[in-house]
C-alpha cells in the first residue's frame, strides 16, 4: 500500500458521546455544528468511546448514526465518521445504515471501526445498486433499470444474500477509517482501511509501521508530528477550543466528497460478473 503525498495537515474532532447526547437532549445542535465550523475541522468522529480505550467508558445512550444524523443535518461541508464494528454492527445494516448517511450528507460520510465494540457483550454490499438506475421521470411505469441491480452476496463469518435496499452511496466506497490499538492489529487494519488512527502514546512504538502500510495516518494528539492529520477530543463546548490555531485553506479550496476532500484514491470498480437481482 502505498502512502499519499499529502500538501496539508488534516484535522479532526472527535466529539465525546455527553457533549452529543447534551446537544441533542438540549437543542444545541445547531450551537455545536457552529462550534465545529469555528474550529476549521475537515471531519468529525462520534462514538470513539467505541474503539478507542483512552476515551471514557461508553454508555452507548445514543447510537453513533443517530447523532451523525443530527450533526449533518445542521452542518454542510463537514466529514462526519461514524463508529461502528461489525462484531456488534451485522455489515448488512450497518452498509445500510451508511450508505442512507451518504445519501444524506451528499457524500461526507466516513466509517470509523476497530477490532471490538467496547459498548458489546462479550464493502460489498453497497456496490449492487448503481444510483442511476432510479428512473424518477413524470409517467414512467418502471421505478427502476432493475437488470442493472445485482445480489450482494459474500460468505465468510457472516453469510448475505442482497440486495441492499439503498442504492450505491455518492462516494461509492465510504472512506473507512481504523482506530488500531495494538501491533498485529495495525498489519489487518492497512489492510482494509484508508486511515489508521493511534491514540498519541502509541505513536512511538507503532508509528514506523503505520507510516509504511497506512495510506492516511492520522493520530488522536494536535501536537503530533510526521502524521497526515491530527484529531483533537472536544469534552465542553462551552470551553472554547485551543487546540490549533483554525487551519488556512488552500487557494481555491471547497469541501466536496470526504474522499475527495481527504484525497484517497478513486475506488476501485466493482466486479463485472454479478448474479443480476
Amino acid at each position: 500500500m502505498s502512502v499519499i503525498q499529502r500538501s496539508r495537515t488534516f484535522h479532526g474532532l472527535a466529539l465525546v458521546e455527553h457533549v452529543l447526547v447534551d446537544a441533542i437532549r438540549r437543542g444545541r445542535v445547531d450551537e455545536l455544528a457552529a462550534f465545529v465550523d469555528r474550529t476549521g475541522a475537515d471531519f468529525v468522529l462520534v462514538g470513539v468511546e467505541r474503539v478507542s480505550r483512552a476515551a471514557p467508558p461508553p454508555t452507548a445512550a445514543l447510537s453513533p448514526s443517530v447523532s451523525a444524523a443530527a450533526l449533518i443535518a445542521a452542518t454542510a461541508d463537514v466529514g462526519v465518521f461514524v463508529t461502528a464494528v461489525p462484531h456488534l454492527d451485522h455489515p448488512y445494516n450497518l452498509a445500510r445504515r451508511l450508505a442512507s448517511l451518504d445519501h444524506t450528507s451528499r457524500g461526507r460520510v466516513g466509517w470509523l471501526t476497530g477490532v471490538e465494540d467496547r459498548t458489546a457483550p462479550g464493502n460489498l454490499l453497497r456496490e449492487h445498486w448503481p444510483a442511476d438506475t432510479i428512473r424518477g421521470r413524470p409517467g414512467d411505469v418502471r421505478f427502476a433499470d432493475s437488470g442493472r441491480i445485482a445480489y450482494a452476496d459474500h460468505k465468510g463469518i457472516f453469510d448475505l444474500a442482497g440486495p441492499l435496499n439503498v442504492p450505491t452511496p455518492p462516494q461509492q466506497k465510504i472512506p473507512v477509517a481504523w482506530w488500531a490499538q495494538e501491533g498485529d492489529d495495525i498489519v489487518s487494519a492497512a489492510e482494509v482501511s484508508d486511515i489508521i488512527v493511534l491514540a498519541g502514546g502509541d505513536v512511538d512504538r507503532y508509528g514506523p509501521a503505520v507510516r509504511e502500510r497506512a495510506l492516511l495516518f492520522v493520530v488522536d494528539d494536535p501536537d503530533a508530528t510526521g502524521v497526515d492529520g491530527h484529531i483533537a477530543t472536544v469534552t465542553d463546548l462551552d470551553a472554547g477550543f485551543s487546540a490549533w490555531s483554525k487551519p488556512s485553506r488552500p487557494r481555491g479550496y471547497r469541501q466536496r466528497s470526504l474522499r475527495a476532500t481527504l484525497r484517497l484514491p478513486d475506488p476501485a470498480p466493482s466486479p463485472a460478473h454479478r448474479r443480476p437481482v
